[in-house]
């Protein structure tokens, strides 16, 4: 009877025992829950703080490419104008005006210049060698930067294309064009013959094929401008 009631007892501590293990485990293991929950969740509002930080950037980015796309385009398109109105007084083949000078000379002065720092998507590329790409969560929003930077891409390489090209005419440039660059004021002047340029027919035919290099790089550029504009008002000023 000693026995049993012994074994009794000690049967009722071990289950005491036992429930107080169990409870102590469940505390931990509730305790450790608690902690991964605030740690994921620490986490979470950190990469949401970096995206957010990431989207600032981005969308300066945008805006500083919009603005050196519109300054560029605008550029390129006087240039341009520039180029046809001197094809214009070529074929006419008469002594020119004053204006009309200032016309020629100004594009004598840029034609050659094919050379410029085009638009760039610091953070973007930032993000692509860091890996954290996957912090732009919308997918659209990250298909259609890719679709950006890559056209960037391969836009600055129409450009080396096209002012190789334009290099490649120099010869016959080279005949009646010659210029002149001041070191002190570094103003740059030129020497040619407009009446012999004007009766000159190969000349005119190779000049004239400039404006088709020049209208690439409006084209191109202003296809820059409207992608970057569509992304801020698609992603950035809807969601404000």
């Amino acid at each position: 009877m000693l026995n049993f009631l012994r074994n009794l007892r000690r049967n009722q501590m071990n289950s005491k025992y036992l429930k107080y293990a169990i409870g102590e485990i469940v505390l931990v293991v509730f305790g450790i829950l608690i902690a991964l929950s605030i740690n994921t969740w620490n986490d979470n509002r950190k990469e949401q703080n970096l995206s957010n930080i990431y989207l600032d950037r981005i969308e300066q980015d945008l805006h500083q490419l919009i603005n050196r796309s519109e300054s560029l385009s605008e550029q390129n398109r006087n240039i341009l104008e520039a180029i046809t109105t001197t094809q214009t007084y070529l074929e006419r083949g008469t002594p020119l005006s004053n204006e009309e000078l200032e016309t020629v000379e100004y594009s004598l002065l840029w034609f050659p210049r094919t050379t410029y720092q085009l638009p760039q998507m610091l953070t973007y590329e930032e993000m692509k060698e860091s890996g954290n790409i996957n912090l732009i969560y919308q997918q659209e929003l990250r298909t259609e930067l890719a679709e950006l930077y890559s056209y960037l891409t391969q836009v600055e390489s129409i450009y080396v294309k096209l002012g190789q090209q334009v290099e490649d005419q120099f010869v016959i440039y080279n005949r009646y064009i010659r210029s002149t660059t001041d070191p002190s004021t570094l103003d740059i002047t030129f020497e040619y013959d407009f009446d012999k340029m004007s009766r000159d027919d190969e000349f005119i035919n190779t000049f004239s094929r400039l404006a088709i290099h020049w209208r690439g790089f409006v084209f191109f550029m202003e296809g820059i401008n409207q992608r970057g504009d569509r992304l801020i008002e698609d992603y950035f000023i809807n969601n404000e």
